[in-house]
This record gives C-alpha cells, structure tokens and sequence, in this order.
C-alpha cells in the first residue's frame, strides 16, 4: 500500500513538473514584452512589463524577477536548504526513522522549495500585478499583499502540526523564533512600501536556515547513531 502511494505521489510531481516545463515552453515561444513602466497598474508598484502571449492572453510580471539582489541571495539559500531537507529524508527513511518525521522533511523541503521559486521569479509579486481587484480589500495597498499574507497561513498551519519536532532542539528553537519576528517585521516593512524589507528578508532566511540546519544534525545524528547501533547488535547475535 505505501509503495503504491508513493508511485502515485512520483507520478502526480512528475505530471506537475512536466506540466510547468510545457508551460514554460510556450510561454518562452509565444510571449513579448510590448511596455514596462510604473504606469501599467492602478496602484504605486515599481516597474511592471505587460507580455503579451499571442492574442489571448496579456500578464503583467514584476520586475523583481529580473534583479540581482536580495531575492536572489534569499532564493539561492532556501534553493541549497531545500536540497538538504530532501536529502535528510532520503538518509533518515533509510535510517528507519518514524513516519511523522519522515513528513516533516517531506513537507519542509516542498514548502522551502516553492519559497524558492517564488523568490526567485518574484511569484507573489506578479500574482498580485494580475490581480489588481485584491487592492480594494480594507487596508490593503498592493494587491501581493494578500497573496504574502495568503502564504503565512499554510506556515503556521506546518508550525503548529510539527511544534513538536521545531521544538526538539534548544538553538534550532531559539532560531526559529528569531526568524518569525524578522519575518513579522519584514511583512509590515513591505505592506508599508519601505526598502528595508529585503535586507530583513535576508535575515529570515539566514535564521531558517541555521534552524533547520541545527534541527537536520540532531535528526541525523540520533538516527544513524541508532541505526548503527541496531547493525551492530545484528552482527553480535
């Protein structure tokens, strides 16, 4: 039964993944750039490109996409930790270890993967760029916003379910926290239209990182430990 799960899971990413490549594709082949400014949305924005893909379709995509910056050192860090969780899952389901933490790296490098992307190609940014109606909302004044806002949700979905496990280690806990409070900080940095967001940005991935970091070595540490142990005891008997 877990083995057909999982081939189904591999199908479904693999159809996803395949999906967004022959999206990509067309999109490459089809699109143009016909303007660029800060005039193309009904709000203060920076500079958005309207693309043109043939003649059904017209997006606007931030220009944030195309920076070297911040995003991008952000975007690499959460690209190399979402690697490292993928790999502490492979190395602790060989381990033997307990199905709820296997998940837990399942979902953190999914999770810390798309953050990636979405820093990376400025996601939330042009989300909110084609959905200028989201501006109306009470005390919102860029429509990406709501769709950061939107993301948190999910998070603390995962914080609350996994507390346990953020909790098992007293410096990965000590960096979490920190990391929440810059992430706070850094979202009312942004929804007030200051620059100082980006550089909080970067600290909140830093802390992630070092959190996670410490969480994958105690992890790591105690199951193959224990996994040695058990070889061990076969060996003897």
């Amino acid at each position: 039964m877990n083995i057909q799960i999982s081939r189904r899971a591999m199908i479904a990413i693999a159809l996803v993944i395949g999906g967004l490549g022959a999206l990509l594709v067309v999109l490459q082949t089809y699109a143009e750039a016909v303007d660029a400014g800060h005039h193309l949305r009904p709000y203060d924005s920076g500079v958005v490109h309207k693309v043109e893909v043939g003649d059904f379709l017209t997006i606007y995509v931030d220009d944030e996409s195309k920076r070297i910056g911040a995003d991008l050192i952000s975007g690499m860090v959460l690209v190399a930790l979402a690697t490292a969780a993928a790999i502490t899952l492979l190395l602790l389901s060989a381990a033997g270890a307990v199905k709820r933490l296997r998940i837990f790296y399942a979902l953190s490098a999914l999770g810390l993967g798309f953050l990636a992307f979405d820093e990376l190609g400025a996601i939330h940014e042009t989300l909110g760029h084609n959905m200028p109606f989201l501006v109306d909302l009470p005390g919102v004044h860029r429509p990406d916003d709501v769709v950061y806002a939107v993301y948190v949700l999910p998070a603390l979905a995962f914080v609350f379910f996994f507390r346990d496990i953020l909790a098992s280690s007293r410096v990965g806990r000590q960096l979490f926290v920190g990391a929440f409070v810059l992430f706070v900080i850094a979202g009312l940095l942004d929804v007030a239209g200051l620059a100082l967001d980006e550089p909080f940005e970067i600290l909140v991935a830093v802390a992630i990182a070092a959190g996670f970091i410490s969480l994958m070595v105690a992890h790591l540490s105690e199951h193959l430990n224990l996994s040695a142990s058990r070889d061990a005891e076969s060996v003897g008997s």
